[in-house]
């Protein structure tokens, strides 16, 4: 599956640190980011270039420097084979850029990687890809998922044969009909697939809590979120229960009241939270 070449100005630091030695006094090189297909390419006072096929972890929990306004950071582990050790490059940008490296660096890692999947039948060799907010599954059996009709992602442990392995497991609605699908990737891989399917449906979430919702049907979110009750919704905002019905109808359209959970507990989707505590106040 081709992909385009996703360009833009950074800050970076390299080496950020190398194994577990990390350097905090570093200052930024402001340079040009380049991803392609398989390779991340700063350019600055020096060229680095990242293989994506040698990148072992996204944004590993370490220290990071004191965060600048309205700048997002980036950390991207990767093996430098040469020196046979572990290599850490930290970006700086614009935030939406940085999400946007994040998940196309997600995309194309996960995108090359077998999977076995099972959607409540045997399991299957293939592949995953996203598209256009939609995870599709393609092996002997094609599986395609939504972001809107997923209603819940969790790390779990299933049977596979005499054996108990990790999995992905993804709830979702089909037709009315609730479903489950399971993931199994090597856990060295694994990670960025939990990442991945994470920072699809925050970015959905956001995008349409944010952009799409009028003020009216984001009050309704944010009281659906603090747990009121649908009738308790209705008197607060004077509603009555033809325009609460529409209100839901649209909500769970987008697939809004059945990600509550996952708005709740996720980075983006806290960052939403807070965003809609500071735009109603009075609601909280």
């Amino acid at each position: 599956m081709g992909t385009g070449t996703l360009t833009g100005r950074v800050e970076y630091i390299h080496p950020y640190g190398r194994g577990f030695l990390i350097y905090t006094d570093k200052e930024w090189t402001p340079g040009s980011l380049a991803l392609s297909e398989d390779v991340l390419q700063i350019v600055g006072e020096e060229i680095i270039t990242i293989p994506l096929k040698f990148v072992v972890s996204i944004d590993k929990s370490i220290n990071l420097p004191v965060r600048r306004e309205g700048r997002a950071f980036l950390l991207i582990e990767y093996a430098n084979i040469k020196r046979r050790e572990t290599v850490y490059l930290l970006i700086s940008s614009e935030e939406r850029f940085i999400r946007r490296v994040r998940f196309e660096i997600l995309k194309r890692i996960t995108v090359k990687t077998k999977v076995m999947y099972s959607s409540g039948e045997s399991w299957v060799p293939g592949y995953m890809f996203v598209e256009d907010y939609t995870l599709i599954f393609k092996g002997p059996r094609v599986v395609k998922i939504g972001v809107e009709e997923i209603l819940d992602v969790a790390r779990t442990n299933v049977k596979y044969g005499l054996n108990k392995v990790g999995v992905i497991l993804i709830t979702y609605q089909k037709e009315g009909e609730k479903k489950k699908l399971g993931l199994f990737v090597q856990p060295i891989k694994r990670v960025f697939f939990w990442q991945l399917i994470q920072q699809m449906v925050d970015d959905y979430l956001n995008s349409k809590v944010v952009n799409d919702l009028s003020n009216l049907e984001k009050q309704v979110v944010h009281l659906v979120t603090m747990e009121w009750k649908y009738e308790d919704i209705m008197r607060k905002l004077e509603l009555t229960s033809e325009d609460m019905e529409k209100i839901l109808e649209k909500l769970v359209r987008y697939g809004l009241v059945q990600k509550i959970v996952i708005l709740k507990v996720t980075e983006r989707g806290k960052k939403v939270m807070s965003y809609l505590s500071e735009e109603f106040p009075q609601l909280s």
